[in-house]
């Protein structure tokens, strides 16, 4: 009970460390970011002259330029002006009416004539008077507004005295000018001025020098106003025009003032909209900053969640990979600071590359790809405003290149000779890669502009190989990780443990090598940490050397200690070699992991062969006074270690073993420690448990082919 109770706790305790993680996470990247995008101002004043070149941090719209722009776009649209169809048509039917009413006036001349010829009565002829009465008259009765008053009588008298088919034409003649003026419109300010024009191109119509005067007072008459001033349509085309002005941006790198160049109002006022002379802090730039830190820490906290899950350390990983990416944005940020004070191109030397290689010597192989997705991320967000800093597409894609090749280097456990070796590889492709990207930017490869940026990435490598090597024995003693160099550093045998091992336990030496030889096999089947478990077998029986005689490989007689001892002494003394081999482990300082392999890996198995001797002497015996401590194996590892463990000491015992006695042996330990609930806190799945035992199998044939009886 107190057992659960413990676990539960130590759970609790990790779920609040991950969450604590996690909000400390999302806090150090919205405070980079809100740092990154907090534009510093610069010490510019009004009609002086500037101290420095200013480029603007990122791109935004000048809504007073933009303004000013439409507005004068608008004002470049004319007036749009409406012809009034009605007034065209009536000066139209006006001029036809006019010529309609002289032939009137003809015809009732002609008429009076006859029927005073058939009266023979004396006829006389229509005067002027009687003329321009009787076309006026005729015109007066008409609903229009054709203005016949300004017509002359000697117009009308002229026109009256023309031949119809003469008549005729003049109308054709002049009608045809009126309506191609009507049609293209008359505007009250143009009207005198057409009028003018008219009366001086008379003469280039084809009319007769003596109607040339009637003509004109006809053209006079009927060309008006009818072209009106549109204010709706003259306002919508405006609008059109002004809409069609794109808004005016500064563009991010766009130079605002060189260094010496007098500040005028227009610059200052650019200066002041990038926020580059005052200090300014924008909420809604803050609340995005910090959403997408939130984004980025619980998308980093479930895709580490699901590579290490199994292992049971999510949490020291967790917090592990969280404080180098965070580090990484605190480098990142003091990078950018150090180059908008001048030095270009100093990026370059920013020791991207020392994420994969930490995660790569702490033993989080799987969370190197993701490291450098963040890093990649981490460059664009803090950098995408930088000043001096016109390449971040080269550098985030050389930061991308020279990680994923820093992966492919990096691509097992290594020694730190070895890493220094990769890291040389990797400074050589680092410069490599800068020497690309000046080619493309066409830097002229004769000065020093093009072999400094190649310089900074060379010495970015050498510094992401000495910040690994600091950082990983700074996380081993915090966090108590345990790194693949450290493993193979516990697996040396001059090791003072192994070497005391050796000497009072030989029987137990060995058989540590042989668990560890088919634990190693069966955890790399199942896609467990096998270096891990190669290394704890050797100090899983460290406990044993308290009484190395007590157990049977370290017993060269047919007489045996127990044999003076009752079943719970005896009890006692093998129980303790699994708390006392954790004791030694920790007044030794090793590792956790190691710590727990030597705890663990009996579980809270039965001793058997004692509960049954002291059952025969005590019936009433408690079957749980004769189980180990536990805890039950918490890993896969662990619990491959506890099958292995007893697979070897039975095999061990054998007098002739064979295939089928070894494979009967394997599948009654693992049936009975599954229903002994041995593997009920551990991920180890069935499939697991089948791989192990034919990994098991297959190994222990291997050792023991000379001495197998095979099947006839």
């Amino acid at each position: 009970m107190k057992k659960n109770k413990k676990r539960q706790e130590n759970k609790r305790r990790e779920k609040l460390t991950a969450l604590i993680t996690l909000f400390t996470f999302a806090i150090v990247i919205a405070v980079v970011l809100n740092f990154s995008s907090a534009v510093r101002p610069y010490q510019i004043i009004k009609n002086e002259v500037s101290t420095a070149t200013v480029r603007a941090p990122q791109t935004v719209v000048d809504d007073k330029k933009t303004a000013s722009e439409r507005a004068i776009a608008g004002d470049n649209v004319p007036d749009v002006y409406t012809i009034n169809s009605n007034i065209t048509q009536n000066q139209n039917d006006s001029v036809t009416a006019l010529f309609t009413s002289i032939r009137q006036v003809q015809s009732d001349e002609k008429k009076a004539k006859a029927a005073a010829i058939k009266d023979k009565k004396q006829f006389t002829a229509f005067d002027e008077k009687e003329i321009t009465t009787r076309v006026r008259a005729l015109l007066s009765k008409n609903d229009l507004t054709f203005e016949h008053t300004n017509i002359s009588d000697d117009s009308f008298v002229k026109l009256y005295k023309v031949a119809p088919d003469k008549l005729t034409d003049l109308e054709t003649t002049i009608g045809s000018v009126i309506a191609k003026q009507l049609q293209k419109g008359v505007t009250e300010g143009q009207l005198l001025n057409i009028r003018a024009d008219l009366q001086l191109n008379i003469s280039e119509l084809a009319i007769a020098s003596n109607l040339r005067s009637a003509a004109s007072d006809i053209l006079n008459a009927a060309i008006t106003v009818n072209s009106f001033y549109d204010s709706d349509a003259t306002s919508q085309q405006r609008s059109v025009a002004e809409n069609n002005v794109q808004p005016v941006r500064i563009l991010q790198g766009q130079v605002i003032i060189q260094e010496g160049q007098l500040v005028t109002d227009d610059i200052y006022r650019q200066l002041e909209l990038l926020h580059l002379v005052k200090s300014q802090m924008n909420i809604l730039q803050i609340i995005g900053n910090t959403l997408i830190a939130m984004v980025i820490a619980l998308t980093t906290y479930f895709l580490i969640y699901r590579a290490r899950k199994k292992r049971k350390d999510f949490t020291i990983a967790f917090v592990i990979f969280t404080a180098i990416i965070s580090l990484s944005y605190a480098m990142l940020l003091v990078f950018r600071y150090i180059s908008e004070r001048g030095i270009d191109n100093l990026f370059f030397v920013l020791p991207v590359v020392f994420v994969p290689m930490v995660l790569q010597l702490l033993g989080y192989r799987e969370l190197r790809l993701l490291g450098i997705m963040q890093i990649v991320l981490a460059s664009v967000l803090v950098l995408q405003n930088a000043q001096n800093m016109a390449n971040i597409i080269y550098f985030t894609v050389y930061i991308l290149i020279t990680g994923l090749v820093a992966t492919l280097i990096l691509n097992k456990p290594k020694t730190r000779n070895d890493l220094f070796i990769d890291s040389m590889y990797i400074t050589a492709f680092n410069g490599v890669s800068v020497f690309i990207i000046q080619l493309i930017n066409n830097t002229a490869i004769s000065s020093l502009s093009f072999w400094w940026p190649i310089f900074y990435g060379m010495i970015g490598g050498l510094i992401a190989f000495i910040l690994s090597l600091g950082l990983q024995p700074l996380f081993e003693t915090i966090f108590g990780v345990l790194s693949p160099n450290r493993l193979l550093e516990l697996a040396s045998p001059s090791q003072p443990l192994l070497k005391q091992m050796m000497n009072e336990a030989p029987g137990t030496y060995h058989h540590s090598l042989m668990v560890a030889n088919l634990a190693e096999a069966a955890t790399e089947a199942i896609g467990a940490d096998s270096l891990y478990t190669r290394v704890a077998c050797y100090y899983h029986d460290v406990g044993k050397m308290i009484n190395p005689a007590f157990f049977v490989e370290n017993q060269y007689s047919d007489k045996s200690p127990h044999d003076l001892l009752t079943a719970a002494e005896s009890r006692d003394i093998i129980i303790e070699h699994a708390s006392g081999g954790a004791e030694i482990l920790k007044r030794h300082h090793f590792p956790q992991p190691i710590i727990d392999m030597a705890q663990q890996h009996h579980g809270t198995t039965i001793l058997k062969f004692f509960y049954h001797a002291e059952k025969q002497n005590n019936p009433e015996v408690d079957e749980a006074d004769f189980r180990y401590p536990g805890p039950k194996p918490q890993t896969r590892e662990i619990a491959v270690v506890n099958i292995a463990d007893s697979v070897e000491a039975a095999v061990r015992s054998m007098k002739a073993p064979s295939i089928d006695k070894m494979k009967d042996l394997i599948e009654a330990i693992t049936t009975d420690r599954l229903l002994d609930g041995q593997f009920d806190e551990c991920e180890l799945s069935m499939k697991d448990i089948v791989t192990v035992k034919e990994t098991l199998l297959k190994v222990l044939v291997g050792v023991y082919h000379q001495r197998i009886e095979y099947p006839k």
